[in-house]
């Protein structure tokens, strides 16, 4: 088999070893004829590889347009929902998506013409599995599109150039149905597990768990007529936002089976399930995300630094290391951890205010940068200020004995720093998740490995399932999983409370990983997310025998309006789409 490599220079699928076979010596795809491509299996299966990098990905991405991150700049998720129209809106990619679903098309329609021979790969015919691969990725590229914009047009056909394009939008419930479709045939030709240089690539497993996230979507709040009146009531195509009818609890029963599927594979697991104490728990936690392979990876995109595909870690560092501070963690979200006993934090204790930052869920060190937490050593120029390495966002009041007077020493990490002041975050916190501390952001960037899908997913979706069901004590069994592995006590609640502990628990849990943006829509609680963001103030203050205390006092600060809108569970099609298109119909709210 040949590896899994990008013709133009990318590589997702991660050959991680020097031995690998690779094309990159190769003429690109584009540069050969359509019967050069159809009739060499190596270069057909190049152009499956092409399709592949075409999956978007980006650190975080979507976490500044929701209640998980700030800026640096100051644009955060309130900004952007008073500004989107079908004019400027760049959110679900709808060009880029249906281009990688002609490419997918134009490999379906020719598919026929390759001759695979007996090759196999990872104990199935080649044939089969690149076939299933396409499935997955049409698949992948469909949902892409549906979490945005709701029903889109379905296509199979390859237009090509100047051929009439007038197509109209598919209802919602049948777009769903064909992505599952595709999805069924992708697991039912794809191997149970990759093996090798075919890791990364699709498996059985991952048309699975992806069907899995896809049907919990599709049964939730915004897409059932029974609980999304607000939303499409006065609109004239209801169908395109959502189901007109069914049994919402057969797509709740949906959700939960393909959960189970995945999880009954017995393929996948959590990493390090079973932590002795809180230190490691945060340990484990913050390793998996650093680490090459887990037994929770389901479908993955490597980026390997000794192949120049690092990531740079500059974007997210603390401008305290000379890094860009791009993900502030808003206080929002660091106050939705829960203390370590498993109740809720809260600012009217004075327990808790005292010292936010102890006694709370180990995923919170693991995952934010906060003010005394150690990501690494500083550059050299700076370690005299901070030997340790820990988050410095705070102020320091110091007395002048000699000129009798106060003045302020400021953190490495803010904006009136000796480094890089322009690049601090105003929220008091930012972005650890990810970051590997052994790696110095000046010197290399890091390998990363991304999971675009995790078991720790498949489990919360299997509960929320359960939940939605009925069947408390069976979501609670799962739920309680990703606690123990967390150190955290069990989850006891029932009732409107066990589904208030489950969202918190998947907040936390998939931080940063791109979920919480489709959560917080799918569970019609756009007014309860989109907020006055706050930062957090941060000063040891000036004690009356004019010491400073070694305790800083930790304030909540409004660093920026919130607003929102009922149109933003959807998002436009672009205008330059629909003067293109007479057939589309516009999301409501932004004709």
């Amino acid at each position: 088999m040949k590896s899994f490599n990008h013709l133009l220079g990318f590589l997702i699928a991660a050959v991680l070893v020097s031995s690998c076979t690779d094309f990159l010596n190769k003429e690109p795809v584009t540069e050969f004829t359509k019967s050069n491509i159809w009739q060499d299996p190596a270069l057909a299966e190049s152009y499956v590889n092409q399709i592949y990098d075409e999956i978007p990905w980006s650190m975080a991405r979507n976490a500044g347009n929701v209640d998980e991150s700030r800026s640096r700049a100051g644009a955060g998720f309130n900004v952007n929902n008073a500004l989107i129209t079908a004019d400027n809106s760049g959110f679900g990619d709808w060009g880029a998506n249906y281009s990688s679903i002609r490419k997918a098309n134009k490999f379906l329609a020719n598919i026929e013409e390759i001759d695979f021979g007996d090759a196999e790969s990872d104990g199935v015919p080649l044939k089969d599995r690149i076939t299933g691969e396409i499935h997955f990725l049409r698949a992948y590229f469909y949902f892409n599109l549906a979490s945005y914009h709701g029903g889109v047009p379905i296509i199979t056909k390859v237009y090509e150039l100047g051929e009439e394009y007038q197509v109209p939008r598919d209802s919602f419930a049948d777009v769903i149905d064909f992505i599952v479709e595709d999805l069924n045939t992708a697991a039912n030709l794809l191997p149970e597990t990759n093996s090798g240089s075919n890791n990364g690539r699709a498996s059985k497993g991952a048309a699975l768990a992806l069907k899995s996230r896809v049907l919990l979507y599709a049964a939730s709040d915004l897409y059932n007529p029974e609980k999304n009146g607000t939303i499409t009531g006065g609109y004239s195509n209801p169908e395109l936002l959502g189901y007109t009818g069914g049994d919402p609890t057969a797509r709740w029963e949906a959700a939960r089976d393909a959960a189970k599927e995945v999880i009954d594979m017995g393929v996948y697991r959590l990493y390090m399930p079973n932590p002795s104490s809180a230190e490691e728990a945060t340990q484990n936690y913050g390793d998996l995300f650093t680490s090459q392979k887990s037994p929770e990876d389901i479908f993955v995109r490597y980026r390997s630094n000794s192949l120049s595909e690092g990531y740079d870690g500059w974007a997210i560092a603390p401008n305290g290391w000379y890094g860009n501070a791009g993900v502030g963690a808003i206080s929002e979200l660091v106050d939705a951890y829960r203390m370590a006993d498993g109740s809720k934090f809260d600012r009217d204790n004075p327990d808790h205010v005292h010292k936010p930052y102890e006694d709370r869920d180990p995923r919170l060190t693991a995952s934010i940068l906060y003010e005394g937490n150690e990501y690494r050593p500083r550059p050299d120029d700076l370690v005299k200020y901070d030997p340790v390495g820990v988050g410095q966002f705070g102020t320091w009041e110091r007395w002048d004995s000699e000129n009798n007077e106060m003045y302020r020493e400021y953190g490495l990490d803010t904006r009136n720093s000796i480094a890089n002041p322009w690049n601090g975050n105003r929220t008091g916190a930012t972005m650890l998740k990810f970051l590997d501390k052994n790696v110095d952001i000046e010197q290399s960037n890091q390998d990363l490995t991304w999971r675009y899908i995790r078991y720790s997913e498949i489990l919360l979706n299997y509960a929320e399932a359960s939940i939605e069901l009925g069947q408390e004590a069976e979501a609670r069994k799962y739920l309680n999983m990703l606690r123990q592995r967390a150190y955290m006590p069990d989850i006891t609640a029932t009732g409107e409370e066990l589904m208030e502990e489950y969202r918190n628990e998947r907040r936390i849990e998939l931080v940063y990983e791109n979920k919480r943006f489709f959560d917080v829509r799918r569970w019609m609680i756009g007014p309860q997310a989109y907020h006055p963001v706050h930062g957090v103030e941060i000063v040891y203050e000036l004690q009356e025998d004019n010491t400073t205390a070694e305790v800083p006092t930790v304030t909540p600060i409004k660093i920026m309006d919130g607003k929102w809108e009922d149109k933003m569970y959807f998002f436009p099609i672009s205008r330059d789409e629909l003067n293109r298109n007479d057939e589309l119909i516009q999301n409501p709210g932004y004709n």
